[in-house]
């Protein structure tokens, strides 16, 4: 299984998860207790880039990068062929890196993640907010209820003209882009793949902005050669890469 947050890979207890307001949940043995069956917990970003990483890359790239937009923002990373996962089973927490220092608060209690201001709620909120200030925006005709609205919609929205939504995802993409530059500064990947539901919908609109942007940010020479991908599983990376997981831990 993978879930989001901190994950202890020793023990399969969610050190903690912001999104879900889980706290040292012992969720490993309280899936083994219930199925009766073998149970194996990672991070949701590590199970996705591990997916990526053996369905679509082949395992042949030594270092890549995997960012998954979705509700939050996770990711995992591929160092010299190997899941990399830190000292304390925490690596790769990047939705949590700070990209406004005054910017809008996260569920984990600190202002400007890059989850709270890239992520499929974020891009939400913010079309709520321009709303109530006035925007127009075909989304209000195409749903009864804002809180039913999910990725699909923005592309649907974006196919018609609105520029309301085309604002907001292009300014996503660019934040997106700023952080693959910063990754990239600091891990120089031969591969990045990006993924999640936003992603799936919207790669159309947003692969080429992330790109152009992370050129941009990146420093020079920095990007020459480093692939910028959407996975082609799109929003089922995390399920292949628990079955993945649960396939080299039962060997």
């Amino acid at each position: 299984m993978g879930a989001p947050g901190t994950v202890d890979g020793t023990t399969g207890k969610v050190v903690f998860a912001p999104n879900l307001d889980w706290h040292d949940l012992p969720l490993q043995k309280q899936l083994a207790d219930v199925l009766g069956v073998p149970v194996f917990v990672e991070n949701d970003g590590n199970a996705a880039i591990l997916g990526a990483y053996v369905a679509e890359l082949k395992c042949k790239p030594r270092h890549v990068l995997g960012i998954f937009v979705g509700t939050g923002i996770g990711g995992g990373i591929i160092l010299n062929g190997e899941l990399y996962h830190g000292m304390s089973y925490s690596a790769g927490e990047i939705g949590h890196m700070i990209l406004e220092m005054d910017g809008p608060r996260c569920g984990c209690g600190n202002q400007g993640c890059f989850e709270a201001v890239a992520s499929r709620t974020a891009m939400f909120q913010q079309i709520r907010t321009a709303i109530v200030e006035g925007r127009a925006t075909i989304l209000t005709e195409m749903l009864e209820n804002l809180d039913d609205m999910r990725s699909g919609d923005l592309r649907r929205a974006l196919k018609k003209g609105d520029e309301l939504v085309e604002s907001v995802v292009k300014k996503t993409a660019r934040y997106v882009g700023v952080a693959v530059a910063n990754l990239a500064n600091l891990l120089n990947p031969e591969v990045i793949v990006l993924g999640g539901g936003v992603i799936e919908a919207l790669a159309d609109t947003m692969l080429g902005i992330i790109s152009e942007t992370a050129v941009d940010y990146a420093m020079p020479g920095v990007m020459n050669g480093c692939e910028i991908r959407a996975s082609s599983l799109g929003d089922n990376t995390g399920i292949v890469g628990a079955a993945v997981l649960a396939q080299r831990m039962m060997r």
